[in-house]
């Protein structure tokens, strides 16, 4: 018997063909929608039922020939299933006998295989937390990836560091599945009479994306995307949404369901409602034909009461969408369980219905809102917006979702809310739907193209001022009787007629399909794991990357059209570390192998630095994993609530004066910090290290005091620990002038305390003091000054600070100087190229070749008599001097600024929730701090990591 020549042919309604119409509560496989494309109504119903009765009797028939032939005593490549003889059969009888209509689209799994949970048993796999992102499902090969981006121009330049990061991670996968950066296609949305365009596709979303950068739009820029399942599990656009609010600033969450449209999926973009609404979608057999718009779906209490929650943290406006119709209920709002409003839903006309809102603003500190309903009510849902300017993504996905299926919405609903929401862009993201209908020969092309041209065409009339872009669909496969997976027909032909509707219609264009990698991507991505198993939608990792590549595209796009505001290049990570860093990395490496080894770090700067947030933070990292060697320096002074973090405290009792080296002519002798505090006689100072730290006793140190000695004064009392110092042995000469003392003192245990008292008749002159224990670790010493430039550091008496900061002994000077350069309207850049360099040198000697890391500037915004943001004056000037300062001196170099995202960066950092910049457009907030810090560590552990990798190759090409 010979084979068959070709592949078994599939009649039309075998499992790989689903009934033309489920019943109502279900839906296409993996949420394809099974409604076909609108058709004469008249015999619909009768063609259903016969299709319906003919499907179960030929399914019945395949499935007893089909297991007749796979059971046979036949060669296994004959058998229309040639794995049924191996493994279970129980589970292969069932995946076999139960129609795909009813497993999601897919083959019932064996009870072994994990299914990831779907928006509703039967609506498409719409994962609610993808297992294989935690899971190490993965199989493709993990690489190592840079530490910085390695290709200019794709659109990384603004991530703050954090998303870099996630950015790069993004691009070795991107890589290894052989996606693709794919440019907008922008088209022409007004032609000139001529015919050249004068205005692209994409302009008016990118006019108001630059006056949110320049600071002259006070309202929100509002984006929305509808789609399909892709949209409806979130986890593409929220890769966009993230990082357009990151660049431009959040103006709040958007618009969300009032609960979940389905029984499963992700909370992220609806409200927690009650049991009990009843759910009607676009979607549905029985759709809301002539009440509900592009939301998509109503939600409707019939008569009884029935409520939702929001958590609403940030946001100070909420708008309610809703059906007003006659003899309509109310909805009583309330935040945090207080009433605050209650909205009447009844219309104003007495026989129609219609789409309407209502705005409410929220208290300051609103933490959630609850919607409860009396009568009955119908909802579409909720926005939520902070009321400042930032970017608000509004998504709604619908499940088996298409463009004729959008079609179905009230149209005057559908212009009522998309107005409603002024969106600068809308977003057109279908044709997965449509390319599996087109595959099964039950849509035409010419179908599909009619419906997006409709739906483009009531787009731009609706919102005429708005821009507008399509999405094609991505690649997906299909799994042939024999179990062969092959791409699915229709993607590449219902793209290139989206393309051409796009264009005409004067939408902008993203080609989805090129960009995930083209015919066969679907299954390579399923290899990888980054697809499900329907071979239709992306898992949480692939959908993230499919997000990551709209995402730079968007970017790519404005960057085009979009002129620095500060025209200097400023590329995030730490530079330059594999050669000016070499030496300290090699101790840490050392230490972390279990040496015995101090690794001492000294911090000098302005007042990021003289705020501890920031090095305590990174202190916190790198003790952590390298050790703890002790708190290090603190500059003498008042108590301060700054200090509590690392357990400082400070006290001041009596007479004291705290002078600073900013308010000095140049020269004296100053502290590490630029500060003294001068004691009149009987005054007291105290530093206390390690409050409240466990006892250790068998832990030994020393802690040093850091004064000043003066001719004709006595020495002070000293006490450590509550127990009085010896008197110090006089000095071989009396002193002609001050000098500075370091008194050193052993100690034992955790916590310790130093006391000074001037003494009667005498006054006293106190530094600062320092704390190290007798472990190996870090010590890193946070040495800032308020208001201070580099040139104030090197003003200071030179042979005071140089003996200081040798005694400190560091094997890294970190310079943080330039915000408040950038702050001189007339700033000489070019003293700065002359005289940093020479101070940097200095203090590298004075330590012993200590190596060097400089940080430049954060960003740094003035407001202008109007209340306008704009760059500080000397910003461009000091970005542009700082890195070349660094190469010169033969330093590190890390930016700041880029690393909270650059272009005003501090704009959006003031409008963060939390607040991450402070209200002067100088400073940040203790979060702001903390987050810059976990950028820098993340930062300078992975330069490390690299050149630990790289070590064993430098040293033998040395030998």
């Amino acid at each position: 018997m010979k084979p068959p020549s070709r592949p078994l042919r599939l009649p039309p309604s075998s499992p790989d063909r689903p009934p033309v119409r489920p019943p109502d509560d279900e839906a296409a496989p993996s949420g394809e929608s099974f409604d076909p494309p609108p058709k004469s109504q008249s015999h619909a119903a009768l063609l259903d039922f016969l299709k319906a009765r003919t499907t179960g009797l030929t399914l019945t028939l395949t499935v007893a020939l089909a297991l007749g032939l796979s059971l046979a005593p036949i060669p296994e490549s004959w058998r229309p299933l040639p794995s049924l003889q191996r493994g279970p059969l129980g589970p292969k009888l069932v995946a076999l006998a139960v129609p795909a209509s009813f497993t999601g689209g897919r083959p019932a799994p064996p009870p072994e295989i994990e299914v990831v949970a779907s928006d509703t048993p039967k609506q498409g796999a719409v994962p609610e937390e993808d297992p294989a992102d935690d899971a190490g499902t993965e199989v493709v090969d993990a690489v190592p990836t840079p530490a910085v981006p390695t290709v200019p121009g794709i659109g990384l330049e603004e991530l703050s560091a954090p998303s870099l990061a996630r950015a790069v991670e993004l691009e070795a996968l991107r890589e290894r599945m052989s996606a693709q950066h794919v440019d907008i296609e922008p088209n022409c949305r007004k032609a000139r009479a001529d015919g050249t365009c004068e205005e692209d596709g994409l302009a008016p979303f990118h006019r108001a994306l630059t006056e949110l950068r320049a600071d002259t739009r006070r309202t929100p820029v509002r984006v929305v995307h509808l789609g399909d399942s892709l949209v409806a599990s979130d986890y593409i656009t929220d890769v966009v949404r993230d990082r357009l609010q990151e660049r431009f600033g959040s103006g709040g969450k958007g618009f969300l369901f009032i609960t979940r449209p389905a029984s499963a999926g992700r909370w992220t973009r609806s409200g927690r409602g009650s049991d009990g609404w009843e759910i009607a979608r676009l979607v549905d057999t029985k759709w809301p034909r002539d009440r509900v718009g592009w939301t998509g779906v109503a939600f409707t209490s019939a008569g009884g009461s029935q409520n939702t929650k929001y958590d609403v943290e940030g946001s100070r406006v909420a708008e309610l969408f809703f059906l007003a119709q006659p003899s309509s209920g109310s909805v009583q709002l309330s935040v945090d369980g207080r009433p605050l409003q209650r909205i009447q839903t009844r219309g104003f006309s007495k026989t129609k219905s219609e789409a309407a809102f209502a705005r409410v603003n929220l208290p300051e500190g609103a933490k959630t809102l609850t919607l409860t309903t009396s009568g009955k009510v119908e909802l579409h849902g909720v926005t939520l917006e902070t009321g400042t300017p930032g970017v608000i993504y509004d998504t709604v996905g619908l499940l088996g979702g298409m463009a004729e299926v959008y079609l179905r919405a009230q149209p005057a609903a559908f212009r009522a809310q998309l107005r409603q929401r002024k969106p600068a862009m809308v977003v057109l993201m279908v044709g997965g739907n449509e390319a599996f209908f087109f595959s099964r020969d039950r849509t035409t092309l010419e179908e599909v193209r009619a419906q997006m041209k409709e739906l483009v065409s009531r787009v731009r009339a609706n919102v005429p001022d708005a821009a507008c872009l399509v999405m094609s669909p991505i690649d997906a496969g299909v799994r042939t009787m024999g179990g062969e997976l092959v791409p699915r027909r229709g993607s590449k032909e219902v793209s290139d007629i989206f393309r051409e509707e796009a264009r005409l219609g004067g939408c902008a264009f993203w080609d989805a399909y090129t960009a995930m990698g083209g015919e066969g991507a679907a299954l390579r991505w399923l290899e990888a794991g980054l697809m499900l198993e329907d071979l239709v939608h992306p898992r949480a990792k692939g959908s993230d990357l499919l997000g990551h590549l709209f995402d730079l595209a968007l970017q790519r796009g404005f960057a085009k059209v979009h002129a620095p505001l500060v025209p200097v290049a400023d590329a995030p990570g730490l530079r330059d570390a594999d050669t000016a860093l070499t030496k300290t990395f090699d101790r840490l490496r050392r230490r972390e192998s279990g040496e015995a080894l101090r690794v001492g770090i000294a911090q000098l700067g302005a007042s990021h630095t003289a705020s501890h947030y920031f090095t305590d933070a990174v202190r916190g990292v790198l003790t952590k994993r390298f050790g703890d060697a002790g708190r290090g320096f603190i500059a003498a002074g008042k108590s301060s609530p700054r200090l509590e973090n690392a357990r400082v405290a400070r006290e001041l009792v009596g007479d004291w004066t705290v002078e600073d080296a900013m308010e000095a002519p140049p020269g004296g002798l100053w502290g590490l910090t630029g500060i003294r505090a001068v004691g009149a006689p009987g005054a007291k100072l105290r530093i206390e290290f390690c409050k409240d730290c466990k006892d250790a006793k068998t832990l030994t140190g020393r802690l040093d005091l850091y004064a000043l000695d003066a001719p004709d004064t006595k020495a002070p009392d000293i006490r450590v620990d509550g127990e009085a110092m010896p008197p110090d042995a006089p000095l071989p000469e009396p002193l002609s002038a001050p000098m500075v003392r370091i008194r050193s003192f052993p100690v034992t245990g955790a916590s310790h305390e130093v006391e000074v008292v001037a003494p009667e008749g005498s006054g006293v002159t106190v530094l600062g003091a320092a704390l190290e224990y007798d472990t190996p670790g870090v010590v890193l010493d946070a040495l800032g000054l308020p208001g201070a430039m580099a040139s104030t550091l090197r003003d200071m008496d030179a042979s005071a600070v140089d003996a200081q900061l040798a005694s400190r002994r560091p094997d890294l000077l970190v310079f943080w100087y330039g915000t408040n350069e950038a702050g001189k309207a007339d700033l000489d850049a070019a003293a700065i190229s002359n005289d940093y360099p020479a101070l940097i040198a200095r203090l590298r000697k004075a330590t012993g070749n200590a190596e060097c890391l400089l940080m430049g500037p954060t960003d740094r915004l003035a407001q202008d008599a109007n209340g306008r943001w704009t760059e500080a004056p000397a910003l461009a000037a000091v970005l542009d001097t700082l890195p070349r300062v660094a190469r010169d001196a033969g330093c590190a170099y890390w930016s700041p600024r880029a690393a909270m995202g650059g272009e005003r960066a501090m704009l959006r950092w003031q409008r963060a929730r939390p607040v991450l910049g402070h209200a002067d457009g100088v400073h940040l907030t203790p979060e702001g701090y903390e987050r810059l810090a976990a950028s820098f560590a993340r930062d300078f552990l992975a330069a490390y990591e690299l050149r630990k990798k790289t070590e064993p190759t430098a040293r033998m090409e040395g030998n």
